[in-house]
């Protein structure tokens, strides 16, 4: 009985190895993910820094009341490397980060030194944390999202530093936003 059972086991795992490599079994989720990415505003945060995640969420809350469209959401990082791991590789384009971690991640010093200077730009900052965009994020997205948050400025404790934080660039859309200046938004954001 116990060899019958080895004998089609084997059998099976032989059969197993000899059939060629189905593209079925290559399948990744990144094409979706990739959607996913595109059609949803995501703001970044991490698992170790609580405050920041509070942020996280009442900002995305007020995102999406105010801008149905823009499907926002937090999306939680395990930690702030991962944090900096999904920003570098443009998996994320805006993040809520902690004064001492901004620095660090736009310096590219410890605990960030792998992942080189990174080109981040302030969106806002609320006195202990700073909303930062990768320098591609398009300045329609982030003339919205300034604007949509100074509206509750005062409730939120909001600014946008003008002359800049820890040597970033404010990113033009938040300075617009901030100076009150229009811009053109292109058909797909309005």
């Amino acid at each position: 009985m116990q060899r019958r059972r080895f004998t089609a086991l084997a059998s099976a795992l032989v059969a197993m190895a000899l059939l060629p490599v189905s593209p079925l079994f290559a399948h990744t989720p990144y094409r979706q993910w990739d959607i996913f990415r595109k059609r949803h505003l995501q703001i970044l945060s991490s698992h170790s820094d609580l405050e920041g995640d509070a942020t996280a969420d009442r900002w995305a809350d007020i995102l999406g009341a105010k801008l149905p469209l823009a499907r926002a959401m937090v999306s939680r990082a395990r930690d702030v490397i991962r944090s900096a791991a999904l920003l570098k590789t443009n998996q994320a384009k805006i993040a809520i980060l902690s004064y001492a971690h901004a620095k660090a991640m736009f310096e590219g010093t410890a605990p960030f030194e792998e992942y080189k200077p990174m080109p981040l730009q302030v969106l806002l900052d609320n006195g202990t944390h700073l909303l930062v965009a990768r320098d591609d994020l398009p300045l329609a997205h982030a003339f919205l999202v300034v604007v949509t948050l100074l509206e509750e400025a005062k409730a939120l404790q909001l600014d946008v530093p003008l002359e800049g934080k820890f040597g970033m660039n404010i990113h033009p859309g938040a300075r617009a936003a901030a100076l009150g200046e229009t811009i053109t938004l292109p058909e797909d954001v309005k």
